[in-house]
């Protein structure tokens, strides 16, 4: 059975993403009751992959209702490759999904739409944008992390599908999202679609470094990742930093069970 794809909303996004690797049991904490990791080839054994996205959001608008496009700055925490638990309430197809932990904008509205109609566990927060950085702080001032990044020398944006090192990101990133309803609390869960336009998207590898500063999820310590230097850029390595351009348009929700013969890209 093919999900739904009908558009609830869509815009045009620059995402950078920076793929830590965490022990699996900690990433586990990071999950709600009734999900759990599923398999996956991309880590190593006894870890996981957690992918920061630190988004620009433009001409971003609703279809149901129709509204004015507007542009802000998105922080999401995704963790890829997880599937429901005999413990879940809901019952659904196998995956894998991604779940999104934390995410934190600079739009109060957007905020309150994926937390109510999606159960995105959204929080309106300040973010400014440099040429080479992404700060996050709370409303009172207070940093929460922060993103620096360089741009590789002589690499500049090429297709999606020119760039190798891509081609397991983009079936991760392909993954639908989970999240828990009500209201990001659960005991139940939905699933909804974050796709992208693949034909005319583009990618160039960064080198990144991510300062966190206050732990707003249990056993997401503060520190600086990686602990010197920079992460390597997609072009090195499958794990590397890299920044995303593609359209996009994100589902309606609908329950896992729909999600039964789901295969991702």
């Amino acid at each position: 059975m093919a999900t739904p794809n009908l558009s609830f909303s869509g815009g045009y996004g620059h995402m950078r993403g920076v793929t830590l690797v965490l022990p699996s049991d900690r990433v586990q904490n990071f999950l709600p009751v009734g999900l759990e990791l599923a398999r996956q080839s991309l880590t190593e054994p006894g870890t996981h992959p957690v992918v920061l996205y630190f988004h620009d959001m433009f001409q971003a608008g609703f279809s149901i209702p129709v509204s004015a496009s507007q542009s802000y700055h998105e922080y999401s925490m995704n963790i890829p490759y997880v599937c429901l638990s005999r413990s879940s309430l809901t019952p659904g197809g196998p995956g894998p999904y991604q779940f999104m932990a934390k995410l934190y904008l600079d739009n109060f509205l957007a905020t309150l739409t994926g937390l109510i109609c999606f159960g995105f566990a959204k929080e309106t927060a300040s973010i400014q944008v440099t040429n080479n950085g992404y700060t996050i702080n709370t409303l009172h001032g207070q940093r929460l992390m922060s993103l620096a990044w360089e741009v590789e020398e002589d690499s500049g944006f090429q297709p999606v599908a020119e760039c190798a090192n891509f081609q397991p990101i983009l079936r991760m990133v392909s993954q639908p999202l989970i999240s828990a309803v009500p209201f990001s609390l659960g005991p139940f869960f939905a699933l909804s679609n974050f796709d992208k336009n693949w034909d005319v998207a583009t990618v160039r590898p960064l080198r990144t470094a991510v300062e966190v500063d206050v732990s707003f999820l249990p056993g997401y310590d503060c520190g600086r990742y990686p602990s010197e230097g920079w992460s390597p850029g997609i072009g090195q390595s499958v794990l590397g930093s890299y920044e995303l351009r593609a359209p996009w348009r994100l589902s309606f929700p609908y329950p896992p069970l729909m999600s039964y013969g789901f295969s991702s890209r």
